[in-house]
C-alpha cells in the first residue's frame, strides 16, 4: 500500500512548468522554426525572416513558400517559445534541481544556458543596426539606421533656410502596409498628413514615358510609384516610397505628394503662405566618433560585380584621440558599445568606398560569456564524475 499522499493542483502545475517535457517540446519547436525560416529566407530575405519568426510581436507564425502558399501548420513565434523555455529552465534546471556538490557543475551549466536565452531576448528588443558608407579619402560621423524610414517635415524661414524638421517617427511607419492609412498630426502648423501606399522598395516613373498598370500607385503631378523587388543583399539599395495627402483643419485637401527615398531633393507644399519641405529618408544615426577611410580594397567574384573579399584601413577619431584600425571579415572595430563591421565594398566610378555595418547591442558579448561559463560547468561535472568513478573502482579492488 502506497504512503504517498495525492498531489495538490499547485504541485501538479509546478510539475508541468518545471518538467522535462516542456523543454523537449520547446526545443522541437525551435528546430522547426529555424528549419522553415531558413527555407523561407530564400524568398523574402534574412531581415524579413527574423521579423516574421523571431520578433517579439510574432505570436503565431505561418511558414510559407515564395508564392505565399503555406507549407506547414501554424507555429508559435520563436521569441515566445524561448520565453517559455527560459521559465522552464529556471524552474526545473535551477530551483527544482537537486542541490549539492555532486550537481554543482550541472547547475552552473543550466545557469549559463538560461543566461544565453536572456541575452537573446535583450538583443531582440534593444539591438540597433545601421550602415555607414564612406569613400576612400573621406570621413563620416553618422550612419543610417536599417529599416527605420522616417518622414521629415520642415518649413523655410523668410530667407529660405530650412528650419529643424518635425518627424513622423519610424515606429509609426514600420508596420504600415500598402493599403493602410496613417494620419500624422501637425497641430502647431494647422494641417494633417494622410500617409498611404507605403512600399518597402519602389521605383518612380513618369506617366508619359512608362506604361502604368492597375497595381501601380495613383498619378501625382505626372508621376507614380511601382513596387520593386526587395534587394536582400544590400539594404541601402531599397528605395521606399509612399503617398501623402496634406489637409487643413477642416479636412480640405491642400496638396497630394509622392514621397520617394531616391528623390535627390525634397518635395514641397504651401499652407497659409508658408512653404514646407517634405522628405522620406532613413533615420540619421549620429556616431560618438568619426571614421576616416584611408584605404579600401577588395575583389569581385569572377564575371560578377559582387564583392568576394574586402578590407578597410581607417582612423577612428573620438575626443581628439586617433586610433588606426584594419577592418575585415570577423575583425570588427569596437568602441563605446558600438561595433563596426566591414559589410560591403565597391569601386564603381573608379573611387573605392566601404560600407560598414554598425551595431549597438548591450548583450553583444553575453552569449560568449555564457559559453565560457557553460564550459566551466561541464568541465567541473565531468571531473567530479571521473573522481567518483575512480574512487568507486579503487574501493571495488580493495574489497
Amino acid at each position: 500500500m502506497s504512503n504517498s499522499s495525492p498531489k495538490s493542483l499547485g504541485q501538479k502545475i509546478w510539475r508541468v512548468i518545471s518538467g522535462f517535457e516542456i523543454a523537449v517540446v520547446c526545443l522541437g519547436l525551435l528546430f522547426l522554426l529555424t528549419f522553415f525560416g531558413t527555407i523561407e529566407q530564400k524568398w523574402i530575405g534574412l531581415y524579413a525572416v527574423i521579423q516574421k519568426y523571431f520578433d517579439i510581436d510574432s505570436f503565431l507564425v505561418f511558414p510559407s513558400r515564395g508564392d505565399g502558399k503555406f507549407i506547414f501548420l501554424p507555429l508559435p513565434g520563436a521569441y515566445w517559445v524561448m520565453v517559455v523555455l527560459s521559465i522552464n529552465m529556471f524552474c526545473g534546471g535551477l530551483i527544482r534541481a537537486r542541490k549539492g556538490w555532486k550537481t554543482v557543475g550541472v547547475l552552473i551549466s543550466h545557469f549559463a544556458i538560461l543566461f544565453m536565452l536572456v541575452a537573446g531576448a535583450v538583443s531582440s528588443v534593444s539591438k540597433v543596426e545601421g550602415q555607414m558608407s564612406v569613400y576612400q579619402g573621406e570621413k563620416s560621423d553618422f550612419a543610417q539606421k536599417y529599416h527605420t524610414t522616417t518622414i521629415e517635415v520642415a518649413k523655410l524661414d523668410e530667407e529660405g533656410h530650412r528650419l529643424p524638421p518635425k518627424i513622423v517617427p519610424s515606429e509609426s511607419l514600420r508596420s504600415l502596409e500598402r493599403n493602410d492609412v496613417l494620419r500624422a498630426e501637425f497641430p502647431d502648423e494647422g494641417f494633417t498628413m494622410d500617409i498611404t501606399g507605403m512600399l518597402g522598395s519602389s521605383n518612380l516613373f513618369m506617366e508619359r514615358t512608362a506604361e502604368r498598370s492597375n497595381e501601380d500607385g495613383p498619378v501625382v503631378d505626372g508621376f507614380f510609384l511601382r513596387e520593386a523587388e526587395y534587394n536582400k543583399d544590400n539594404e541601402l539599395a531599397n528605395m521606399a516610397g509612399c503617398y501623402a495627402t496634406v489637409k487643413d483643419k477642416e479636412g480640405n485637401e491642400i496638396q497630394e505628394l509622392i514621397l520617394w527615398m531616391g528623390n535627390p531633393s525634397p518635395v514641397s507644399f504651401v499652407h497659409n503662405e508658408q512653404r514646407y519641405l517634405v522628405t522620406l529618408t532613413m533615420e540619421i544615426w549620429p556616431m560618438p566618433y568619426e571614421v576616416e577611410l584611408h584605404k579600401s580594397v577588395g575583389e569581385y567574384y569572377p564575371g560578377t560585380r559582387k564583392a568576394s573579399t574586402f578590407e578597410s584601413t581607417i582612423t577612428k577619431v573620438a575626443n581628439d584621440q586617433r586610433e588606426d584600425y584594419k577592418i575585415f571579415m570577423n575583425n570588427p572595430m569596437r568602441h563605446g558599445g558600438f561595433t563596426l563591421f566591414q559589410a560591403n565594398w565597391s569601386d564603381t566610378g573608379g573611387k573605392p568606398f566601404s560600407g560598414f555595418a554598425i551595431v549597438t547591442n548591450p548583450s553583444d558579448k553575453w552569449p560568449e560569456y555564457s559559453l565560457y561559463v557553460a564550459t566551466v560547468g561541464l568541465l567541473i561535472h565531468f571531473l567530479l564524475m571521473l573522481f567518483r568513478f575512480a574512487g568507486g573502482s579503487s574501493r571495488s579492488r580493495k574489497s
